[in-house]
């Protein structure tokens, strides 16, 4: 399991760093359907499970209500363990914006974890913001643990 963390840890940096170069998110992932905001506040309403892959300490200011932080870097590991959610839940992943890559990266990812309905919110938590949807703020919570991933 540590040499699995350890490979998946290399190669999240390594694609990182090939992504950053890009200056915005990709429009087009393998296996993954790109969503705008609207598509994914369709999706929230119906249930859809979001998480978000920011740093934690950014998703307690402020995400999408009822998301979950699993931090690309860290949490977002669990997702490749079976059994912890079902594969054809489906999934929206985000992160803060058009210009960050950590949105496509963890899309990337669930996808080839084999999740078969994954969706990319590429506007991020900042499109999500600025049409007034649904967040929940550090100032609305007064002690809030990590959530994790549970179906």
């Amino acid at each position: 399991m540590k040499r699995i963390s350890i490979s998946l840890t290399f190669f999240l940096s390594a694609l990182s760093f090939i992504l950053r170069a890009q200056e915005e998110a990709p429009g087009e992932i393998d296996g993954v359907v790109t969503i705008d905001t609207q598509e994914a506040r369709r999706l929230h309403d119906a249930g859809a499970l979001f998480i978000d892959v920011r740093p934690y300490l950014q998703w307690q200011l402020g995400h999408v209500a009822g998301s979950h932080s699993l931090d690309l870097r860290g949490g977002f590991q669990q997702l490749m363990m079976p059994g912890i959610l079902e594969k054809t839940t489906p999934i929206v992943i985000y992160g803060n914006s058009t210009y960050h890559m950590r949105g496509a990266i963890g899309s990337y990812m669930a996808a080839i974890w084999g999740y078969e309905r994954v969706f990319f919110l590429r506007n991020g938590y900042y499109g999500w913001l600025a049409l007034d949807y649904p967040v929940t703020l550090k100032s609305d919570v007064q002690d809030e643990s990590v959530n994790v991933v549970k179906q």
